[in-house]
């Protein structure tokens, strides 16, 4: 049977599609190109593959041809939307063109108010130009919908999320954060029980820091999964637990997590999980005892070495720290992190010597391997352990290369120097300056007034050190041996011998080991007695 003009040109048009999906499927994208635009040419009005073309003449750099094929479809079709949208898009993002892409992404939401992807062509525009506000407007229209379609409220929430959501994960405003709620519930309702919706709802509460909001909801989703087994299951159990320790319900966290290590106990994320909340609640030896078991599951990370000998550390285990940071070192011996580590762990020992060893090992590490690790931190821990060990030459230096990588954010290394001169009643005006930075830089802190008012009674003005030092004393926390130590040698300067003696007495409760204080205490109560047997008593 012969075939008529209109029959032969669907023919042709048939055949061409046919060439060019088997060209798409194999990745020769020229002759899927050509066999594509025959078929635009038979039929213009075939929106879907009239934009597929123009995105690939776009992506090439031919944009004009690309607008021209959209330009073509819409005249073929002026009541169907993506052209429209992808017009818009092309226009947007290849051409610059603002006002041309609003045009078109305006008409196509008019003739698809209900269909999710003429908001998000609008939204985007707006959005990307920096139009927030405009951004916004239009998430507020497509929230007025009455689409029953789930996937349609879960799209607005993403783009509400990504728009009202900070990175800390609080909304940007009150109003912002109802809007989110109203969008998300909306999902909920339409979906019907979809296992996949409750978990992107219960996503979006987590992030948004609804905690309490998120707990049902994980609950449901882990009911559900239990059923067949979902391997994802130990995750969502995962995320249930932090949800329950972030609401204040720490020991249903604690449980869950317990009961899940059981079922799985080679997940190493799980033992640290479980650590993360023992460590918030101060129970240091139940998060080292699971930190510990995912170093044993993971022993090629070499960042578990140093979280378990932190803790050790922290325990004042500090040996096993330093084992620990030994055997990591071994193992890793491109990490200078480990050296690092090593040096700070021996400083807490007060094995100075050996500390600043160990400091000068990591810098010349660091110089070949990890040259951003010599930070203001490395040269002020550096300079503080160089000054322990008595080298205070060393630590000048190392405190003012501390301070010159990052002046703004210097105060403790000012303070230290600072405090190290002053001490010493060396370089009194410079420490003077030094000080004084650390001061202007935190006015609050209590050590660093201190410091000021422990200079200024090396420099023999003890009545202006006396405010400086009771200040610190009432702001100081926890309280202070040394805050109390400097107010009793001021005291004592200024002649009122009772008040010293009573600051000592505090130093010496807090420090039981400062021989120092203990002779001031002893030496002053020896004075008083004899001063008080050699005053005659006077006759009635």
């Amino acid at each position: 049977m012969l075939l008529g003009p209109e029959g032969a040109r669907r023919a042709d048009a048939l055949a061409a599609y046919i060439e060019g999906f088997i060209a798409e499927d194999n990745a020769d994208g020229d002759t899927m190109l050509q066999n594509y635009q025959k078929v635009l040419a038979i039929d213009p009005g075939y929106s879907e593959l009239a934009v597929k073309v123009a995105l690939e003449l776009s992506r090439r750099g031919e944009v004009a041809q690309g607008v021209d094929v959209l330009k073509d479809a819409i005249k073929a079709s002026p009541t169907q939307p993506l052209s429209y949208l992808y017009l818009s898009q092309i226009y947007f993002k290849y051409l610059k063109k603002i006002d041309i892409a609003l045009k078109y992404a305006m008409q196509g939401l008019d003739l698809a108010p209900d269909n999710f992807s003429s908001y998000a062509a609008l939204y985007d525009i707006y959005n990307g130009n920096g139009d927030q506000k405009k951004a916004e407007a239009t998430l507020d229209r497509a929230s007025k919908s009455p689409s029953e379609d789930a996937q349609f409220w879960l799209q607005l929430g993403r783009l509400y999320e990504e728009l009202l959501l900070k990175e800390d994960g609080t909304a940007a405003s009150p109003d912002g954060l109802n809007k989110m709620n109203a969008v998300f519930k909306k999902a909920l309702a339409f979906a019907r029980g979809d296992l996949d919706t409750k978990d992107r709802v219960a996503e979006f509460y987590f992030n948004s820091r609804q905690w309490k909001e998120a707990i049902p909801l994980l609950k449901a989703v882990i009911a559900d999964r239990a059923k067949s087994g979902d391997p994802s299951l130990v995750t969502d159990r995962k995320r249930l637990a932090q949800c329950y320790a972030l609401n204040g319900q720490r020991a249903e966290a604690i449980a869950l997590l317990q009961e899940t290590i059981k079922e799985n106990p080679l997940q190493s994320d799980l033992y640290e999980s479980l650590a993360i909340i023992y460590e918030e609640d101060g129970n240091l030896e139940g998060a080292l005892a699971n930190f510990q078991q995912n170093l044993l599951l993971n022993p090629t990370v070499w960042k578990n070495y140093t979280v378990v000998a932190d803790f050790q550390a922290r325990l004042k285990r500090y040996d096993k720290a330093i084992a620990t940071l030994a055997e990591a070192r071994a193992k890793f011996p491109e990490r200078p992190e480990l050296t690092y580590q090593l040096a700070l762990a021996l400083s807490l020992m007060k094995r100075h010597q050996e500390a600043v060893t160990k400091f000068e090992e990591a810098l010349h590490e660091a110089e070949n391997y990890r040259e951003d690790m010599l930070d203001r931190d490395f040269y002020f821990n550096y300079g503080a352990a160089a000054e322990q060990a008595g080298l205070v030459d060393k630590a000048a230096d190392l405190l003012k290369k501390s301070i010159d990588l990052d002046p703004q954010h210097a105060a403790d290394a000012y303070n230290y120097l600072g405090f190290m001169w002053a001490d010493r009643g060396e370089h009194l005006e410079e420490a003077t300056e030094l000080i004084q930075r650390a001061v202007a830089l935190d006015p609050g802190n209590a050590a660093y007034i201190d410091s000021l008012g422990w200079l200024y009674y090396k420099k023999g003005e003890p009545e202006k050190a006396l405010p400086q030092l009771l200040k610190a004393a009432r702001t100081i926390q926890p309280e202070d041996a040394v805050v109390f130590e400097h107010l009793g040698d001021t005291y004592m300067k200024l002649g009122k011998t009772a008040e010293a003696l009573n600051y000592w007495q505090k130093a010496a409760a807090l420090d039981h080991d400062n021989k120092a204080v203990a002779e001031k205490i002893e030496n002053t109560r020896q004075k008083m007695t004899a001063h008080s047997a050699a005053t005659p008593v006077k006759g009635n």
